[in-house]
């Protein structure tokens, strides 16, 4: 960077949130990281950090600093990022909450370069801030809307394409003869990815509205999401990305689309502000 040394420690400790993350972030002992960042509020006079035992957080000194700095170290990546050297970026790590439509476009685009190497990891979106801002990941994909960012550090782009399908055996299905019927006397078998999303809110509130009280199975895995209604024992909900994959091919699981109440939900493709031009790529081909 080119920023001295003991300002990147100061942001770096502002983004982890711990010097024992930061440090491993920046690759520095904690004991110097420590002695960097005292000697940076010896000379401006001020505490930067509230310390506690689970981590630290800015002072309020340390909050205006940090929006000072945060612009100024934006332009410099931006400059760097600028140069045709550094538009290309060996790897790419991507994450998400859900395999959604968004999701697949951006790997099919980083696929189709063809010189990138791909990484890709599946997070609760309460993960998606550290990870970002500790570099694990390049850019996060969730159909969570956003949360405000006090230091207005991380930036989004809307990708309005989500649509979420019912899915069940045949044979369930002709038990049931209407989506309806299905719904009020079967079990919904769920993945926990979907209970952040906002058609689990609509689903909850129609059967609310209707006084649905059918049992409710929350799995990890979407295979055994699968098993289950394959098996006849539920129906599930399916985002419509995935459904050329292998899970549903010669299963006779039965797709219904959603005529009940609005399915159709934006994603969002989250990254760093300060890495949006190096991005710029990828995040264009939400356009």
């Amino acid at each position: 960077m080119i920023l001295s040394k003991k300002i990147n420690h100061f942001l770096s400790v502002a983004e982890c949130g711990s010097f024992k993350n930061a440090s491993k972030n920046i690759h520095i002992s904690p004991p110097a990281l420590c002695k960097s960042i005292a000697d940076i509020e010896d000379k401006l006079g001020f505490k930067l950090f509230n310390r506690s035992n689970t981590g630290v957080t800015l002072t309020e000194e340390g909050i205006i600093l940090y929006k000072y700095l945060l612009p100024i170290r934006d332009d410099v990546e931006n400059i760097k990022s600028s140069f045709p050297t550094t538009l290309i970026k060996k790897e790419i790590k991507v994450g998400t909450d859900g395999y959604n439509q968004s999701f697949k476009k951006l790997i099919s685009k980083i696929i189709e370069n063809g010189q990138i190497d791909l990484f890709s990891e599946r997070y609760h979106f309460d993960e998606h801030r550290s990870k970002l801002l500790s570099g694990e990941l390049d850019l996060f994909i969730s159909t969570h809307p956003p949360v405000e960012d006090e230091l207005e550090r991380i930036s989004c782009k809307v990708h309005d394409r989500e649509t979420e399908v019912f899915i069940v055996s045949k044979k369930l299905f002709d038990k049931n003869n209407s989506l309806v019927d299905m719904i009020r006397n079967e079990k919904m078998i769920l993945h926990s990815g979907i209970t952040k999303h906002p058609f689990f809110d609509e689903l909850l509130k129609y059967r609310k509205e209707h006084e649905i009280n059918t049992q409710l199975l929350v799995f990890p895995d979407i295979s055994h999401i699968i098993d289950f209604v394959c098996f006849g024992i539920g129906y599930s909900v399916i985002n419509n990305a995935i459904l050329d994959s292998s899970y549903l091919k010669n299963t006779g699981v039965k797709v219904i689309p959603n005529t009940l109440f609005s399915s159709v939900s934006s994603s969002y493709i989250y990254y760093l502000k300060r890495k949006e031009l190096e991005l710029s790529n990828y995040i264009n081909c939400f356009n």
